[in-house]
C-alpha cells in the first residue's frame, strides 16, 4: 500500500477526506478574512486610497504581502490541487464520480459557472506554483532590447519604501481571490451535505491549548514521502514512542 496516496475505498472514506478539507479550509479563510479586515483597517487609517503619495515602509508590505499570500496559496492548493499525491477538493470531486454508482454516493451536480470557478482556481494554484516566464518578457528594459552591463556588478534593489497603492493593489487582488474561495468553500459543505445525505454545521470550537503531541503528524508524513514509513503498523508504532517522551522528539539543533 502507497501510503503517499488517499485510497477512496468506501463512503467513509470520502466523508473523511471531505470533512476534512472542510476544517482546513474553514481555519485559513477565517484567517484570510481577518489578516484583510486588518490590512483595510491599515489603508483606511492612513487615507492611502485619497492620498496616493503617501509611503509605507518595506517591512510593513512584506509583512502583509507574506501573510496573505502564504494563505492564499495554501488555499488554492486545498481547493484546486490536481495531482495524484495532493489533498485537494478537486481530487475529491474526481474520486467520487468515479465511485459514485458502485459505493451509491451523492454528490453536488455543479453548475456551469461553478465549473468555471473550480477552473479558475486550479489555474491560479498551477501558476502560483512556478515563476512565469513573462514577468521578465513584461520588463522594459527587455521590451527595448537593453543590453546587460557584464562590466558592473550585479545590483540587488532592496526597497525602503513603497507607495501606499501597492498595498491598495495587494487588497483589492486578495480580496477578489478570497471571494471565489469563500464561494467554492459553500459549495464543498454543501458537497458535504449530499455525501452524508443530511444537513450539518459548521462552528468554531475554542480550545485552550494546542500542544505539541500533533507536531508528530507532520513528520510521519515527511517520513512517508520519503518511503521511510510504509504501513499503518509503522505509524501506529510512532504513536506509541512518540507518548513516552515527547520532549526527546524536539530539540534545538
Amino acid at each position: 500500500m502507497d501510503l503517499r496516496k488517499y485510497k477512496f475505498n468506501s463512503k467513509d472514506d470520502f466523508i473523511f477526506y471531505l470533512r476534512e478539507i472542510l476544517v482546513t479550509a474553514s481555519k485559513n479563510i477565517s484567517y484570510l478574512e481577518n489578516k484583510l479586515q486588518l490590512l483595510k483597517n491599515y489603508i483606511d487609517e492612513r487615507n492611502l486610497i485619497e492620498r496616493p503619495k503617501r509611503v509605507v515602509s518595506a517591512e510593513t508590505y512584506d509583512d502583509y504581502k507574506s501573510t496573505i499570500s502564504n494563505t492564499t496559496n495554501y488555499l488554492s492548493n486545498l481547493f484546486g490541487d490536481a495531482s495524484d499525491l495532493g489533498i485537494s477538493y478537486r481530487n475529491y470531486r474526481t474520486f467520487v464520480k468515479k465511485k459514485a454508482d458502485e459505493l451509491n454516493l451523492k454528490y453536488l451536480d455543479f453548475t456551469q459557472e461553478q465549473e468555471e470557478l473550480m477552473n479558475r482556481i486550479t489555474t491560479a494554484r498551477n501558476w502560483s506554483s512556478h515563476i512565469p516566464a513573462s514577468l521578465i518578457n513584461s520588463m522594459e528594459e527587455r521590451v527595448l532590447n537593453k543590453k546587460v552591463d557584464i562590466n558592473i556588478p550585479i545590483f540587488v534593489p532592496k526597497f525602503e519604501r513603497y507607495s501606499g497603492i501597492w498595498l491598495v493593489d495587494l487588497y483589492n487582488n486578495s480580496f477578489e481571490i478570497f471571494h471565489n474561495y469563500k464561494t467554492i468553500f459553500e459549495i464543498a459543505f454543501k458537497d458535504y451535505e449530499q455525501l452524508i445525505e443530511k444537513r450539518t454545521v459548521i462552528f468554531e470550537k475554542i480550545v485552550p491549548l494546542r500542544d505539541i503531541s500533533d507536531l508528530i503528524i507532520p513528520k510521519i508524513s515527511s517520513e512517508i514521502q520519503h518511503r521511510n514509513i510504509k504501513s499503518a503498523s509503522e505509524i501506529q508504532q510512532k504513536y506509541i514512542e512518540s507518548k513516552k517522551d515527547v520532549s526527546q522528539h524536539y530539540q534545538l539543533k
